[in-house]
This record gives C-alpha cells, sequence and structure tokens, in this order.
C-alpha cells in the first residue's frame, strides 16, 4: 500500500493572465467539488433513479501575512471588475508529487476570487484568506 503525502508534497499556484502571482505564504487550501444529488419518483417505479448537478469548485486558501501581494491582487482583480474592461482571467493549478515519483496536477479554470482577513492578539498571526470558485478543471 502506497504511503499518504503530507503537505509539502503538494503545490497551489495563483495565474492571472497565464502569469504566476506572488502569493506563497499558504498554510492551508481546502478544495470542494460543487455538486447536488437528487432523485427521481417515478410512478410504478419502486426504487427512485439518482442523479447529480456539477456545478464547479470553490474553496479557499488561508495565507499569513508577510507582505502587500494579496492586497494589491485583490485591488487589482476589483478595479478591473469595477471598470468592466480588461478584465483578467484567473486560473489555479494544482499538484500533488506522490511517493512513488508520480505527480498529477489539475488547472482550475474561470476563477473568482474575494478576500477576507483576520486579526488578534500579539500571540496571533494576521491572516488572510481568499475564497474561490472555479468553472471546471483540467488534468494537465
Amino acid at each position: 500500500m502506497p504511503a499518504s503525502i503530507r503537505g509539502h508534497q503538494g503545490q497551489f499556484k495563483i495565474f492571472e493572465n497565464g502569469a504566476l502571482v506572488n502569493i506563497v505564504h499558504i498554510t492551508s487550501v481546502d478544495l470542494n467539488q460543487d455538486s447536488n444529488f437528487q432523485r427521481s419518483f417515478y410512478v410504478g417505479a419502486a426504487q427512485p433513479e439518482g442523479d447529480q448537478t456539477i456545478e464547479g469548485w470553490s474553496g479557499s486558501v488561508e495565507l499569513e501575512v508577510k507582505d502587500s501581494d494579496v492586497d494589491e491582487f485583490i485591488d487589482g482583480l476589483t478595479n478591473n471588475n469595477l471598470n468592466g474592461i480588461g478584465v483578467s482571467d484567473y486560473t489555479f493549478i494544482t499538484t500533488e508529487n506522490y511517493g512513488d515519483g508520480q505527480s498529477r496536477s489539475y488547472v482550475y479554470y474561470d476563477c473568482q476570487f474575494k478576500m477576507s482577513r483576520r486579526q488578534s492578539g500579539l500571540n496571533e498571526k494576521v491572516t488572510k484568506r481568499l475564497e474561490f470558485q472555479a468553472s471546471g478543471r483540467q488534468a494537465l
């Protein structure tokens, strides 16, 4: 049985118009497939028929604040959106590096991002969260 991989064996990279965005102090990433289950109950059928909707992907990225890169990313995204012109194309890539030397990467496309910030007392670090949604993914 293969060994489980740990956090340093995965990568998460954000791209704006194909260029790598300098967001690097990531502490965690949550990525979820957006989908709903449904059942159809037909007259005369003893069992329902299952189906599901495929609605894209969503999640969040937690970061420790060490510089203004996340704010600059969000400010640029917001300004482009409000201006209605030159809206950038956002994607991100996830990679898993397995213990047997193989790896698997996916590109998530048609992404939107929003940011939140958390600040506590002396013993806590300032953190930011980027929440996102993506229309789909494709294996690389």
